[in-house]
């Protein structure tokens, strides 16, 4: 009898199943993820530098270059620097984002008049900038959002005087400028400054003269240097009688300062029967700077320029229609 056996063989398949990994990206932060994240710093301090001012009342106009400009009787010097008042923001959390959330930029203390040694000056007409946010300057509070950080804001103004201002460092309080986004405030502290100047000034003490000088029938000249010794070209003579001498003028201001001088002609010498000679080529043998005593005295010389056959008499700038030459002096 046949038997049959029957064998049944069973494959097992194992079926690995494959689990690949889907992460989501995180949520971006949120307004309250942000705001605790802010960061915001002063760079510099607002500075007026120095000036002087030499009668009545002034304005200092400071743009947001950190360049014055000025309105009245009031110069402004180069001896302090003049800076604006920057102030910079960044969030660490994420720049792309959380500026994008508006924040709004204002005052808790507001600048006030600055004190010295004289008279307070009024700050005024003070406005922030930023490149691209806000390009014309203007008044706070100002609400922003930007994904492009850090900005910085540039804060500048206007200052106020009057003569006479008596010289020495002026301060403000400190005034406060606050960051406010969904509640979350920071806050930067600073101040304004200026530096008053004594007044610059300056006298004439010796009249310029050429003394008793005679022309011919050609035309010459007299020079006259800053130590008052003359020479001539042309057809000119210097007569013995009556030297000459250059004119001499006083500055006084503060010690150690530098000026500018500028002399403006040329001046005309006219005599009693209108009759006129020009006298121009200004030279002076001023320092530049005063010394330490604020007080320095210089010489002015000229050249006088005779006509053909000049008319005889006395030619002043102080007859009929006599034109003065001016010296004019301004701190640098």
């Amino acid at each position: 009898m046949l038997r049959h056996q029957t064998i049944n063989i069973f494959s097992f398949i194992t079926l690995a199943l494959l689990s690949y990994g889907v992460t989501a990206a995180p949520p971006p932060p949120n307004v309250n993820q942000c705001k605790t994240k802010w960061v915001m710093t002063s760079a510099q301090s607002l500075s007026f530098g120095a000036f002087a001012i030499e009668s009545g009342s002034g304005t200092l106009m400071m743009n947001n270059a950190g360049v014055i400009t000025t309105v009245g009787a009031i110069s402004s010097s180069t001896s302090n620097p003049v800076t604006t008042f920057t102030v910079t923001l960044d969030n660490t959390k994420s720049r792309t984002v959380c500026g994008t959330f508006p924040f709004t930029i204002s005052w808790s203390a507001i600048p006030a008049p600055l004190a010295g040694p004289g008279t307070a000056m009024p700050l005024t007409n003070v406005l922030v900038s930023e490149a691209t946010l806000i390009p014309t300057p203007t008044a706070l509070p100002v609400t922003l959002t930007t994904n492009n950080l850090p900005i910085t804001l540039t804060f500048q103004g206007d200052l106020s005087a009057t003569f006479p201002q008596a010289a020495g460092l002026y301060t403000s309080p400190a005034f406060t400028v606050d960051f406010d986004q969904s509640g979350a405030i920071l806050s930067v502290i600073s101040s304004a400054t200026a530096t008053a100047l004594t007044p610059i000034g300056i006298i004439e003490t010796v009249a310029m003269n050429f003394g008793t000088i005679a022309g011919g029938s050609q035309s010459g000249t007299v020079i006259m240097d800053a130590l008052g010794a003359r020479s001539v070209t042309g057809d000119a003579q210097i007569l013995t009688v009556g030297p000459g001498a250059a004119g001499e003028f006083q500055i006084t201001g503060e010690p150690s300062l530098t000026y500018s001088l500028l002399i403006t002609g040329p001046a005309i010498l006219e005599n009693a029967l209108g009759q006129q000679i020009t006298v121009n080529g200004f030279t002076n043998n001023s320092l530049g700077a005063l010394p330490a005593a604020g007080l320095e005295i210089f010489q002015v010389g000229a050249t006088i320029n005779l006509a053909p056959s000049q008319p005889a008499g006395t030619y002043s700038t102080g007859i009929g229609g006599g034109t003065p030459y001016s010296v004019t002096v301004n701190y640098n």
